[in-house]
């Protein structure tokens, strides 16, 4: 039982299907696939033009499905096989997370089936 509680987050992470996956513009050439978000969070594909390092500064606009942007800005917390973890200091709106949601869920109906299940057997 301990360890279940310790795998929950603070926050909900919506992760994204290849084809839904919005872009993070950083400057006008380097823009990142972004994988996951969470209010506090995003999960990026890493550049192989642009790598990023533990440390660095980003501030960048996330492009979502409906074309409306929100402003980010935080640092890479940590590299992992998956990508790269940015910690925001300036976060995604609640707003945007639910409207995501509903997006992929209505788009992409069997996906969080699949997901879900895929983490169920990852945490037996």
């Amino acid at each position: 039982m301990a360890s279940k509680i310790n795998n929950l987050r603070r926050f909900f992470r919506l992760p994204y299907p290849r084809a839904a996956q919005p872009p993070l513009t950083v400057d006008k050439d380097t823009a990142y696939r972004v994988l996951e978000i969470s209010e506090q969070g995003i999960l990026l594909a890493q550049h192989p033009n642009a790598p990023l390092q533990i440390g660095e500064y980003l501030r960048g606009n996330i492009l979502f499905h409906d074309q409306d942007r929100e402003e980010i800005e935080g640092e890479v917390y940590r590299l992992d096989p998956r990508g790269v973890i940015v910690r925001l200091s300036r976060g995604i709106s609640a707003r945007h997370m639910m409207k995501e949601q509903v997006y992929i869920k209505n788009t992409f109906p069997m996906f969080f089936r699949y997901t879900i299940q895929e983490n169920f057997k990852a945490t037996k």
